[in-house]
């Protein structure tokens, strides 16, 4: 449950999905009230709206899956140039078919068209490191309990 507030008052306590269609039935602009709400739920709503707008569990990973192997193989063939190059020149040139297949996503970061998701958490990237941390150790755990 969410509480809306206006000032020290709790006008209402709705599903945290629930807050803009109350808040427009009410003729209530959200700049007027305060949302309060606990962890989980808001955990619960952000994951619900990611489902909405950006695609489901199996489409995000799949997305992401996609990245991590494009990264594995394209850093691959960059160590495997860099290993074999003799001079800064060659280095360059190694390094140029991924710089070059990755200008589109640094442009678009750059220019604010695509947002990173570590970057708009609350926290930004230092909160993101310490998660993908506990989360990595904790799968580590429970492997190394098998």
């Amino acid at each position: 449950m969410a509480l809306i507030k206006k000032g020290p008052e709790t006008i209402a306590a709705v599903a945290l999905r629930d807050v803009d269609g109350w808040l427009a039935d009410e003729g209530i602009k959200k700049s007027d009230v305060t949302v309060e709400a606990n962890a989980a739920e808001i955990s619960a709503a952000a994951r619900a709206a990611i489902n909405r707008t950006a695609g489901d569990t199996e489409t995000l990973v799949g997305t992401y899956g996609d990245g991590v192997a494009f990264l594995l193989v394209e850093i691959g063939k960059l160590a495997a140039a860099l290993k074999g190059a003799a001079n800064m020149a060659a280095m360059k040139t190694a390094a140029a078919p991924l710089a070059d297949a990755l200008d589109p996503l640094v442009a678009g970061v750059g220019d604010g068209t695509i947002k990173l998701p570590y970057k708009v958490k609350d926290g930004g990237q230092a909160a993101a490191l310490t998660e993908i941390g506990t989360r990595i150790t904790k799968v580590a755990k429970a492997l190394d309990s098998q």
